[in-house]
């Protein structure tokens, strides 16, 4: 036995593909994000109390607020910061929740850039330290601030993240599980059985994710209906009601999730609930037009999937980066033609699932990136000045991206606000 144990060590592999070796690189991705959360830990007790006023946030209201007035029924952000606000009256557990929500986002992070090179069949070629770091960079990868031409952090961007928001945190923390389940789930459906495990966890995750934030669920939604209708078409005619059978089921795992979507509406925005008076779904496209700097927030917020996609625009036949970018084509779609009238007409709630969306497609994008800077005999074989332009413009952008959002960060975390 021990001798057996000891060729799977030495293979660095342990059972069905988990790597039990332990490098020096991974205690210093440990550290990071021991770090993370201590400086999350820091910012997010600071956002709950509003310190000093310097630190508006929607944390302030679901941390004090809500556990007080009761406003925000059946939403999971709202029902958990009230039972931990009930068992002393303080925001500390709320704090610590935040700041490992934030770990996990990296780990969640990883996780896809993991299952995404594997399947891309790079595995024995990208270090794992390479995932480690962008797993951690990710959460940096935003807007680019670029003196003079586009001075902006967050208000007014396509994509930063969002650190005065818990719903879009615990939001992103699930879709993020919940998208690796569905594709394991649907990628080479045709030829194999469907298993309860991935299904079920589809179900569960896109349902916590719905729980939180419905904006990612409307996305997927109408990216997978618009994915099974391609796969339908495009498939042999001789399997098609084989293969309808198996999408229909893939499709059930969201059932849930579109469950909930309607309860909250008729819970909470009809006539008699709490927003139900003045509140209204619009379909209008006039708020594009008068986005400020719109092209500046599209090429700066966007830049990095632009640029790496730009070189490697075949990708998006292969199905999960196909997913990836519907997501993100259903996010821009919800949020150029629905706005909401009353008190929620300003909160935004149907940029979330673009920002969600922006956030994914570059995250594979980043999986690109590392994928061809370790790959030398791969596609750009026979044409290294190409490779090489690709390298260094997208890596210039993505260093770019990085240190925009960090000094974003710093002035969030030293109490300059998050409208910057």
């Amino acid at each position: 036995m021990q001798d057996v144990e000891r060729k799977l060590l030495k293979k660095d592999r342990f059972g069905d593909g988990y790597s039990v070796r332990i490098y020096p690189w991974d205690f210093v991705w440990a550290a990071a994000m021991g770090v993370m959360f201590a400086l999350c830990l820091e910012l997010f007790y600071r956002m709950a109390v509003n310190y000093n006023h310097k630190y508006p946030s929607d944390l302030y209201y679901y941390a004090v607020e809500n556990p007080r007035t009761h406003d925000e029924k059946g939403r999971f952000i709202g029902e958990l910061f009230e039972f931990f606000y009930n068992i002393n009256e303080e925001v500390f557990e709320t704090a610590v929740f935040l700041a490992f929500l934030i770990v996990g986002i990296i780990i969640a992070n990883y996780l896809v850039i993991y299952y995404f090179v594997k399947d891309d069949g790079y595995l024995k070629k990208v270090p794992r330290y390479s995932m480690q770091f962008f797993s951690l960079a990710a959460i940096f990868m935003g807007t680019i601030y670029v003196p003079v031409i586009f001075e902006r952090y967050y208000k007014h961007t396509f994509k930063s993240f969002a650190w005065h928001s818990p719903t879009q945190q615990a939001m992103m923390f699930f879709a993020l599980l919940g998208s690796i389940c569905f594709l394991k789930m649907y990628q080479g459906y045709e030829d194999r059985k469907i298993k309860p495990g991935w299904w079920l966890g589809t179900a569960i995750l896109i349902f916590f994710s719905t729980w939180s934030k419905p904006g990612f669920t409307i996305n997927m939604v109408f990216a997978v209906v618009l994915m099974f209708i391609v796969d339908l078409i495009r498939g042999n005619r001789k399997t098609i009601g084989k293969r309808f059978v198996k999408l229909f089921i893939i499709g059930c795992s969201l059932i849930p999730s579109g469950l909930y979507i309607l309860w909250l509406h008729n819970a909470s925005f009809t006539e008699g609930t709490q927003y139900g008076e003045e509140h209204a779904v619009l379909v209008d496209f006039a708020h594009v037009l008068e986005y400020d700097n719109l092209i500046g927030a599209i090429i700066f917020g966007c830049a990095i999937p632009i640029i790496v996609y730009a070189f490697n625009v075949e990708k998006f036949k292969d199905k999960k980066y196909k997913f990836a970018l519907y997501v993100f084509a259903m996010g821009m779609i919800q949020w150029m033609l629905f706005t909401e009238t009353g008190k929620r007409g300003n909160y935004g709630n149907f940029t979330w699932g673009r920002t969600y969306g922006i956030y994914f497609l570059t995250l594979t994008a980043a999986v690109v990136f590392i994928e061809t800077l370790y790959d030398k005999k791969g596609k750009y074989a026979k044409n290294k000045g190409r490779r090489m332009a690709f390298l260094i413009l997208s890596g210039i952008v993505i260093l770019w991206a990085i240190l925009s959002q960090l000094n974003y960060f710093r002035l969030v975390l030293t109490g300059h606000g998050y409208q910057l």
